[in-house]
């Protein structure tokens, strides 16, 4: 089934630009713990805390290949700190859960959101479950069977407005799905044969 899933840059450029600050700005430098358990628990992979004297100043995750990666995605080692005032050679170390948590408060809500956050912002992560893509992809597969069975489509009859059904027109490829800037949500319409 030919579900279509743009990425928010391809449509909707001053929607990627206020999702890309508010992100970065949120995980970077401020929920950067929450940011690194997400990872962890959506990956699987191990967290590492980049230490300044005796605290975490920044938390990610490590790739099985050795890469570091937080919300500016996969970053080098020599990049790593360096928002942070911090110069090369840092000191990393492993880290879990329970350690970040014992520095400061990190709720599970915003834990969450990180996840599905991120699942938008890197949807060709190995995520554990699929990740949020698949399973939406896997909806509007599911979406598409429905309206060609029944002969209806839903569609925005023009952008910002809200959703319709709309008569099957026989020219209809399937759904595409774009994310939108609250990183939570993704608009849907058909889409056609060229």
């Amino acid at each position: 089934m030919p579900t279509l899933i743009k990425s928010l840059a391809e449509d909707f450029v001053e929607d990627y630009e206020i999702f890309n600050n508010m992100f970065r700005s949120t995980f970077l430098d401020g929920e950067c713990y929450a940011f690194a358990i997400a990872l962890h628990r959506g990956l699987g992979w191990p967290m590492v805390g980049l230490k300044q004297g005796e605290v975490v100043r920044h938390a990610a995750v490590r790739s099985p290949a050795g890469e570091l990666h937080d919300a500016r995605g996969f970053i080098s080692e020599e990049e790593f700190g360096r928002p942070f005032d911090c110069s090369p050679p840092y000191v990393l170390c492993e880290v879990s859960e329970k350690d970040l948590r014992a520095i400061r408060i990190v709720h599970s809500y915003t834990i969450d959101r990180a996840r599905r956050m991120a699942e938008v912002w890197f949807p060709m992560l190995p995520w554990k479950d699929g990740g949020l893509v698949a399973r939406i992809s896997a909806f509007a597969d599911e979406l598409e069977t429905l309206s060609r069975k029944h002969g209806f489509w839903i569609r925005a009859p023009f952008p910002a407005a809200p959703p319709v059904l709309a008569p099957d027109c026989g020219s209809e490829k399937g759904y595409a799905l774009q994310p939108l800037s609250d990183g939570l949500t993704y608009a849907i319409d058909r889409y056609f044969y060229p």
